[in-house]
This record gives structure tokens, sequence and C-alpha cells, in this order.
């Protein structure tokens, strides 16, 4: 009797660790881009503006189709989106290992692959922010932490998977992995908490939050032209296209590491250790945020960020770079309070579309970052101009941060 007795787990949270699961493979295998770089440049001969062009156009390749991607899974729920995420972005990596030529690079990895994981990030945490409430802020923390464990683990792994077996069969086994683990896991996703009889966690009880000040209503529903409408979306866009060119940095941090004649695992362990901050980040900013609000963490990040550019310039011993990857990368995890504030300002009605606009701006600022960065390198020989443009972009992202408040509710009229 004792066994009936015992409370269930809620659902939601099998949907959080499915969710974290798919994210932390899809994008874990996607960066490893950073450790392949430097490995296509030399081999191949490729200047690192041209292989950082084909990680531009596939951010935005991948950010655009997030807006078809999030109205999609409004529609019909998260499970197709992710299938045909995982087949595709497999299929393209696969493509990858068979490459010879830039022409292929682009086609293989910035087109084929990047349609697919288009469908991945928007569908996962879109699907997410419906089944939480008063928990939201730590649940899509949780799922977003998947992505600094995947990017944690996969960064050592495959370099040493390079070192012993070079970058072509890399990419093969990439391609294996996201078909094996990710396809049985997509079955476990489901939109709405009603399609298993329950209810969001926390929706039966208030959902105003005294000490967050931030919360309109989780029971008010923008449309998605009313919530592009606002001054506010707009806001949050600017913010996360100065967050997102911080990515141009990150593709170049082993090729910028090992020009310091630091050894390459030593690198690529230093890459894993940003991406484990990042998912301890996630979960502390989120549910940091549950209780004073989204605003104070945001301008916190930013500074934080900004400053540890400015140390970059300087690094040149590991504990040096390892500092900057634990500190960069905490202060990162704040990039899951966007879809936190989608969720709080505009609702859950519209979310994945409105999710997926604000997902471009992720696309445009990892567009120009990488191939800016490439360029900087290639025309002057040095990284620090790229580094330091990137501070200055992250100063303006704190700044921007003072302005961030909910619409008022007069703008659904």
């Amino acid at each position: 009797m004792a066994g009936k007795s015992r409370k269930r787990i809620f659902y939601g949270w099998v949907i959080v660790a499915a969710a974290s699961l798919i994210v932390a493979l899809v994008w874990g295998c996607d960066e490893t881009y950073v450790i392949f770089l430097p490995e296509l440049c030399q081999e191949l001969g490729w200047t690192r503006t041209a292989v950082s062009g084909a990680y531009s156009l596939g951010f935005i390749i991948a950010t655009a189709l997030g807006i078809v991607a999030g109205r999609l899974n409004d529609r019909h729920g998260p499970k197709l989106m992710l299938i045909i995420c995982l087949v595709i972005s497999s299929l393209g990596f696969a493509l990858m290992s068979t490459m010879k030529a830039t022409w292929q690079l682009y086609l293989f990895y910035g087109l084929i692959a990047n349609i697919g994981m288009g469908f991945a990030w928007v569908p996962a945490i879109s699907t997410v922010t419906h089944w939480f409430v008063k928990k939201r802020g730590l649940a899509l923390g949780i799922a977003e932490a998947g992505i600094g464990i995947g990017l944690f683990i996969m960064p050592p792994f495959i370099q040493f998977i390079m070192i012993s077996f070079g970058w072509r069969i890399s990419y093969l086994i990439l391609s294996g992995l996201l078909l094996v683990i990710g396809l049985p896991v997509s079955t476990l996703m489901r939109l709405d908490p009603s399609e298993k009889g329950l209810y969001p966690d926390g929706m039966e009880e208030s959902t105003e939050n005294k000490e967050n000040n931030d919360l309109i209503s989780s029971t008010v529903d923008f449309t998605f032209r009313q919530a592009i409408r606002t001054n506010q979306f707009w806001l949050l866009f600017a913010i996360n296209t100065v967050y997102s060119l911080c990515i141009g940095i990150a593709i170049h941090l082993k090729a910028y590491m090992i020009g310091f004649d630091i050894p390459e695992m030593v690198a690529a362990t230093g890459i894993g250790l940003s991406s484990g901050a990042y998912a301890v980040g996630a979960i502390v900013i989120s549910k940091l945020s549950d209780r004073i609000g989204r605003k104070t963490p945001f301008i916190v990040s930013f500074f934080l960020m900004a400053a540890m550019m400015l140390w970059l310039t300087k690094a040149r011993q590991p504990w040096e770079f390892y500092l900057y990857f634990a500190i960069a990368g905490f202060s990162a995890g704040s990039f899951v309070l966007f879809p936190a504030v989608i969720g709080d300002w505009f609702g859950l009605k519209f979310h994945g579309s409105i999710l997926g606009l604000l997902d471009l701006a992720t696309g445009i600022g990892a567009a120009v970052g990488p191939l800016l960065t490439g360029y900087i390198f290639d025309s002057r020989g040095s990284y620090e101009l790229a580094i330091i443009i990137t501070a200055i972009a992250l100063f303006i992202g704190a700044g921007l941060s003072f302005f961030i408040e909910a619409p008022p509710k007069s703008e659904l009229a």
C-alpha cells in the first residue's frame, strides 16, 4: 500500500530531461566545429575566413528555420520537429566525412546539417516552457544546461577521436550518435500537459511571484503580431543579437590557444570546461531569476562576459584560459533567460512562434561574429581586435539590459 501512495514524478520533468538530452546531443555535435576548424584549415589549405563562413551561413539558416519550427511546434508538437532535426543533421554530418572542396563544406554543413538543426532548439525549449509556470526558470535552466553538458563532453571526446582516427571518421561517429541516441528520446516529447491529463506545474496556484516584478501574468497570451509590435520584443531582439556575437570568439578559441603553444588536448579540455560552467550557470542563474526577476542576472552576466573578454587578450598560460572559461562560461548561462522572458511577457499560446523569431537574433550575431573574427585574423594575423570589439559589444548589451521591462497589458488591444 505504501507504494501506491507514493507521489509520481511530474511528467514535465521527463520533458525537461528529454529536451535537455536532445539539445545536449545536437548542439554538442554542432559546436565541435571549434575542434574541427584548425584541422580543416591545415589539412585542406583553407583560410579561417572560408571555414568560419560555413559556420556563419549555417547559423543563419538554422535560426531562420527556427521561426518555421516554432510555428509548426505550436500546431503539431515537438516530436515530428525533432525527428526531422535528427535525421537531416545526421545526414549532413555523414556527408562531411567525404568533403574535399569548400563548396561541399558550405553544402554539407552550412546547408544540410543546419537545416536539421533549425528544428531542434526552439521546439525543445518552447515545449519545456509549456509545462511549467512557477518553476519555469529552473526548468528551462536544466534543459539549457544540456547544451553545456553536451559541449563539456564533446570537445575533448572528439579531439581524442580525431587524434586516434582522423576528422573524417569523427564526423561519421557524430552522425551515428544523433540517430542512435536522439531518435528514441524524441518519442517522449509532448507539447502540452493536457496530452497526459495534467496541468502545468503550479498552474492551479497563483502565478504571481511577488519577488519577480517582470512577470505580468502567465495566463496572458499575446498573438505573434501583437508581440512583435511591442518595443520590448525588439529590445530583447537587440540584446540577443549582441549576446550572440561572442560566438565568433568561441568558434576560434582552439585556434587562438594553440597559437600560444597550448597543447590541443589542453585547449579542447578547456573548451569543455567552459561548457560545463555554462551548464552550472544556466541552472543557478535561471533559479535565481525566478526569485529576483530576469533583469539583474542579464546585467551582471553581460558585464562579467565583457570583462573576461578583456582578460582573454592577456591570457597566455593554461590557467589563465581556464579562468576565462570558468567565469565566461558560467555567465553565458544567462542565455536561458530569453525563452523564460518570452513566456513571462507574451504567454504560451504562440510561444514557439515568438521564440523562433527571437532566435533569428542569435543567428545574426552568430553569423557576423565568426566571419568577422576569421577575417580579422586572416588580414591582421591576430585575434586581439576581434576580441576587443566583442568586449565592447557585450558592454553595450549590459547597458541595454537596464531597460528590460514587461510590455503593458494595453499592448494587447
